[in-house]
């Protein structure tokens, strides 16, 4: 699995993978989503398979001097497991080394998660 900044030529992939998350299933309100976040500067990636290049996941995330803030994050249905989404944790984590992950109200149960898995590695 490899992180995949975002690019235009991905727009449809990522309002696809994001219209998974509860309230973001209006095509409008996701691609307002992704426009806003493109034009503050938050970086989006994908989660893209190695085996077959097909990408999985989403996130947005937002960069402070000492956080990467996940704001959004989604996968395919079929690729909802905890294996997947820790992965891509990890890889955003790795990125962003100097930095720690937090979340938002909806995304810190997942961040938590991944800390006390983390932590036990």
């Amino acid at each position: 699995m490899m992180l995949v900044p975002y690019r235009k030529d991905y727009r449809k992939i990522i309002l696809g993978i994001l219209s998974f998350i509860p309230g973001l299933h209006d095509y409008d309100r996701v691609a307002e989503e992704v426009d806003w976040s493109l034009g503050v500067g938050n970086p989006i990636y994908l989660w893209q398979n190695d085996e077959d290049g097909d990408f999985s996941g989403a996130a947005i995330v937002e960069l402070g001097p000492e956080y990467v803030l996940i704001r959004r994050i989604s996968f395919l249905p079929s690729e909802r497991s905890g294996k997947n989404v820790y992965a891509f944790l990890t890889a955003l984590h790795q990125k962003y080394a100097n930095r720690r992950l937090m979340g938002t109200m909806a995304t810190q149960p997942l961040i938590t998660n991944w800390e006390k898995m983390h932590e036990k590695q």
